[in-house]
């Protein structure tokens, strides 16, 4: 081979020669090249345990999934996702953020939420979820993120209570959930669910978890009052035709209920407005309390204490003090008494069997409040159509059970979930429970519409600590409702000037 390779050379001529000399080598030069980096290409690294999508753990954050299966985990707070690689054969990637307060640090919560990633991503190969928690401080790490020039990005999904959602979607920091297609769906909730997450005409959120209060009654001490168990009171005229007996014909270390205030629900009860438009046309609110309404109802509430229809620790107790009463027959009925019957069952069971579990007494306006959480999509996303997609799949009617199932004495918004036993069956009382929670929401509302809106989380937490510490003095003192009422107006007027 190199005689004929070397005879061939001789018969070319000096310029054919050279480009032929020139194309040899670096053809030569090519194969090499070729074979040296052959072996050594960079393999895929979107994989669960790469390290470059491990999280640091920080106070104000929790990052890190669980799970991994390509879930970016948070590092400092208010930094950006971790760098995610584009696996072979993906195109379009997208890392869609989500948002929660108080999921994280939750075994139940973390696997519901990192199971149904998996099961998204296993469909969707190109969606990527980063999932931060930032515990209380959500609503006001939105409000920083949403804030003019910050330079945290905003998330593509955040699950808030209502009233968030109510202040955000005032302040035009959320997504219309009508032009992205969201309200599709709107006939497949509760109507009250639905309604309540919008602000305006416009339509903020999709409804997950509801509750409502229930009462729970000791049916011995009821009977002892001569009271027809059949005939639990509906409302606080009929409640109060029956506190006489409760206080009279039971023993003196009874107290009729154990009734703990809430600072705007009892408004809402009685379809009491607690601000007005100022006039001054620049929009600023002004408080409308004292009232003669607002008087009355807080009179109301003093006086019962005050004849001991009312427990005295009450307003300042809490669930656990309610239940230990109730468990030593001290008390005739807790008007906020759900949360009292898991431990009832495991600690008095026998107490638990003989109890009832009825509707919530209700007011002038024939409504309960509602606390309710819904899915938003801030209106910085820049992919809400992906997040609105990853939405309608985890907010699924079979999704939302099973989170309820996960969290006890809360329901599901989806009307076709409401059909499971977890919910109609009458021989447990939880669930008898919770299906007076889904017969309630027909008239059940939020109470987010009763403070003014746009307003900062601090501002909004100060009008109503301004609103318990009154209603903790006239409970505590003989501080006459009418000065409570006005103390707690003058916090209003600084905040909202």
């Amino acid at each position: 081979m190199n005689v004929i390779f070397s005879s061939t050379i001789r018969k070319l001529s000096g310029a054919v020669f050279s480009r032929v000399v020139f194309f040899l080598i670096s053809s030569l030069i090519c194969s090499l090249v070729l074979v040296a980096c052959g072996n050594d290409t960079p393999a895929p690294t979107d994989q669960p345990n790469n390290p470059a999508v491990a999280s640091t753990a920080t106070p104000n954050v929790t990052g890190g999934a669980g799970t991994g299966s390509g879930i970016v985990a948070q590092g400092v707070s208010g930094s950006q996702p971790l760098p995610t690689p584009t696996p072979p054969a993906v195109t379009n990637r997208v890392v869609l953020t989500i948002w929660t307060g108080g999921w994280k640090g939750n075994t139940a919560y973390e696997n519901f939420l990192n199971g149904q990633i998996d099961k998204y991503r296993s469909r969707n190969p190109r969606v990527t979820v980063d999932w931060q928690d930032y515990g209380t401080d959500l609503a006001q790490k939105f409000y920083d993120a949403t804030a003019e020039g910050s330079k945290i990005t905003p998330p593509d999904i955040v699950l808030f209570n209502a009233a968030d959602i109510y202040q955000f979607g005032a302040k035009g920091a959320l997504a219309d959930l009508g032009q992205l297609g969201g309200t599709d769906l709107k006939n497949d909730y509760v109507s009250s669910t639905f309604e309540g997450l919008r602000v305006g005409s416009v339509y903020y959120g999709l409804p997950w978890m509801a509750s409502t209060q229930v009462t729970i009654i000791n049916k011995k001490l009821w009977q002892q009052a001569q009271l027809d168990p059949a005939k639990p009171p509906t409302n606080f005229t009929e409640l109060d035709a029956m506190l006489p007996a409760m206080v009279t014909k039971t023993g003196q270390d009874v107290t009729s209920a154990w009734f703990k205030p809430d600072a705007l629900g009892e408004f809402l009860m009685e379809d009491i407005s607690l601000f007005s438009d100022s006039g001054d046309g620049g929009g600023n609110k002004l408080p409308t309390f004292p009232s003669p309404a607002t008087i009355d109802k807080w009179q109301y509430f003093q006086t019962k204490r005050k004849n001991g229809s009312f427990a005295k620790d009450a307003f300042t107790g809490s669930y656990a003090d309610a239940l230990k009463r109730f468990s030593a027959n001290q008390l005739v009925m807790v008007m906020d008494g759900a949360p009292l019957l898991p431990g009832l069952k495991n600690s008095s069971p026998d107490l638990y069997k003989d109890t009832l579990v009825v509707p919530h007494i209700t007011g002038k306006a024939n409504v309960l409040p509602m606390d309710l959480q819904g899915w938003v999509i801030p209106k910085a996303s820049r992919q809400s159509a992906d997040a609105l997609a990853f939405l309608k799949f985890l907010n699924s009617a079979e999704n939302q059970l099973a989170f309820a199932k996960l969290s006890g004495l809360v329901v599901p918004t989806r009307k076709s979930a409401l059909t499971d036993a977890y919910i109609t069956d009458t021989t447990d009382l939880q669930a008898q429970a919770r299906a007076i929670m889904v017969q309630s929401l027909e008239h059940a509302k939020t109470t987010a519409s009763l403070l003014p809106a746009p307003l900062a989380p601090a501002d909004r937490d100060k009008l109503v600590a301004a609103l318990n510490k009154g209603l903790n003095t006239i409970w505590t003192t003989d501080t006459s409702p009418q000065a409570a009422l006005q103390e707690a107006s003058n916090s209003w007027k600084e905040v909202l000037k």
